[in-house]
């Protein structure tokens, strides 16, 4: 079944209700409204459910910086790069670090929608496509 565009608004205002004012979604929050939509389900309760599962994910992705590197960075790198992302998206971003050998040497950069790459890897990949 196909949702509603107003089924679709609701679920986006029940994830607004969980956020604080950074914009992150507050856990007790989550419950809460958890807890008001299973003491009352309406007709369209599963789709609800799933719509507010998707916000949500899409939401708490946004704070999350998935950092993949082929040689660790120093800590000092690793927080100035939380602090200039931090700035940059208007929110506290959260580092998550990844080893990744594939990258050769670099780093890749993962918030949200968005990649930011600057390894050997990236570099190698036109020079690949060309030989081939």
């Amino acid at each position: 079944m196909t949702a509603s565009p107003r089924i679709r608004e609701i679920s986006k205002k029940l994830l607004r209700l969980t956020l604080d004012e950074e914009g992150r979604m507050v856990e007790a929050k989550v419950c809460e409204v958890l807890e008001t939509l299973r003491a009352n389900p309406s007709r369209y309760h599963k789709l609800l459910l799933q719509l507010f599962l998707d916000h949500a994910i899409r939401e708490s992705s946004k704070g999350l910086a998935i950092v993949e590197f082929a040689g660790k960075p120093s800590d000092s790198s690793i927080e100035s790069l939380k602090i200039e992302l931090s700035r940059q998206y208007g929110r506290n971003i959260d580092v998550e670090m990844r080893e990744n050998l594939d990258l050769i040497a670099g780093i890749r950069v993962k918030v949200f929608d968005d990649v930011y790459e600057d390894s050997a890897s990236s570099r190698l990949r036109p020079l690949e496509r060309a030989l081939c």
